[in-house]
């Protein structure tokens, strides 16, 4: 079967395949057996005249031997059994009541080709019936004889061509019975998928506040695990489109705020005089908006292109230049301002909240890469050390706009550490503080460590 066949018995729907296999494989069957039962039946019924004749050919030959041939020669009691004995001039010298005393029963050529196996012929003197024969030499009063014995293969035939009737009338009818009845059924035992389907297609989880839930149909465990696989899933669209629902407000909100004020500098800037030495001040500020409205942008980009898939760029980065030790390399195979921004990230994140020390390493452990970040700052409860990888999220005033970001550092730190196929967490400190830890894929074997003072 060719690819374009098997695209286009792909593209047919379930129930007319699943109806064709099953005829099919029951009309391989229907043939097949019909088939080796004739072969059988006709091997069986053959072996039992071929013993019939053979025991009339033993039976006249030992008569022949004896020089006694009774007129007409004998044959079993209700059997259909033609015998001959013929001379080499093709002369008959006696027959049972059945057969010719005048014709021969078949050709002595034909005799001359099989003699001493049954053989089966039409070609006989008594008409077109096929006939299973089988002859023998004896002598006769000194004189070689032929002894003929054939028996009718009518009822064989017969039964093969009601056989043949039954392949080609019977076997046609049971499978359409076969088709309808497997067509029917499919279509039974898919109903309760095609409500699953439509019930799923009527959902809109954008309206719902809770998420939605389908009816589980009632016809078996695979149909039931349909169901709960279906109601997983419309779980899971449904979180991921209240998750995008809070992150869009949660960005326009963000954006709002520098825009308000960079607005209501312009404004102010308008309406109110303002002396020429106060315009770089105006400006300055302005700009520190603009700034943070870029800075907002950028991180939103990043975010979207990592959650995305995997990085678009990559290289062999050698993540210990990010921590101002270069040497050998601890080499992660990546998009390396992807890599430098997370190490970015999380330095910025201990310098903002450390007291005096921040120190961040990168060593190979086994087949990792393993970045650590530790700072003597006030540190993160362990209850919310994982809320704050959400976007948007910011403890404490102490850790809002004023002296953090948006809260979408630890955010970007996790979907670069994720899109690597590494991951990261928060521990407690060595130093009291925080200790952030990332894991990733990694090459060669080296170790790097450095010790940074807090930003001023």
């Amino acid at each position: 079967m060719t690819s374009s066949s098997l695209g286009w018995w792909s593209r047919r729907s379930l129930r007319l395949r699943v109806t064709a296999a099953a005829t099919a494989v029951l009309a391989i069957g229907l043939v097949v057996g019909t088939v080796v039962l004739a072969n059988v039946f006709e091997h069986r019924r053959v072996t039992a005249i071929d013993v019939t004749v053979r025991s009339e050919v033993t039976t006249i030959s030992q008569l022949a031997a004896a020089g006694d041939l009774p007129s007409p020669l004998p044959s079993p009691a209700g059997a259909t059994t033609l015998a001959q004995v013929v001379d080499s001039a093709g002369t008959v010298l006696a027959a049972t009541s059945s057969a010719s005393r005048v014709l021969q029963l078949i050709p002595v050529e034909q005799l001359a080709k099989h003699h001493g196996r049954p053989f089966t012929t039409s070609s006989s003197t008594i008409g077109s019936s096929s006939l299973r024969v089988l002859a023998a030499t004896v002598t006769f009063h000194g004189v070689p004889v032929t002894v003929v014995a054939a028996a009718p293969l009518e009822d064989v035939t017969s039964t093969l061509n009601a056989l043949r009737n039954v392949l080609l009338v019977v076997v046609p009818l049971i499978l359409l019975a076969a088709a309808a009845a497997t067509w029917l059924a499919v279509s039974a035992a898919l109903q309760p998928v095609e409500r699953l389907r439509a019930a799923a297609d009527a959902v809109d989880v954008s309206v719902t506040t809770e998420p939605p839930k389908l009816d589980l149909p009632t016809g078996g465990e695979e149909l039931r695990k349909l169901g709960d696989t279906l109601n997983e899933l419309l779980g899971r669209v449904h979180v991921a489109v209240e998750t995008q629902r809070r992150f869009i407000a949660d960005a326009a909100h963000e954006l709002r705020s520098p825009i308000a004020s960079l607005r209501t500098q312009l404004e102010v800037a308008l309406t109110v005089p303002n002396s020429p030495d106060d315009w770089p001040h105006i400006v300055a500020d302005a700009l520190a908006d603009v700034e943070r409205l870029s800075q907002l942008a950028e991180d939103l980009l990043l975010l979207a292109r990592l959650d995305s898939g995997a990085p678009q760029r990559r290289a062999t980065v050698d993540v210990g230049a990010f921590v101002d030790a270069p040497g050998d390399g601890v080499i992660v195979v990546g998009d390396e301002f992807a890599l430098r921004r997370l190490v970015d990230n999380l330095l910025a994140n201990a310098r903002r909240y450390a007291r005096e020390t921040v120190m961040a390493k990168a060593e190979r452990v086994d087949d990792q890469v393993v970045v650590t970040v530790d700072d003597d700052g006030p540190g993160i409860p362990v209850a919310d050390r994982e809320r704050v990888f959400e976007p948007w999220v910011r403890l404490d005033a102490g850790r809002g706009r004023g002296e953090g970001g948006a809260g979408l550092g630890l955010a970007i730190v996790r979907s670069i550490a994720r899109a690597h196929g590494g991951e990261v967490r928060l521990e407690s400190s060595p130093l009291g503080g925080l200790r952030a830890v990332v894991r990733l894929p990694a090459g060669a074997s080296t170790r790097a460590v450095v010790t940074a003072k807090p930003a001023s």
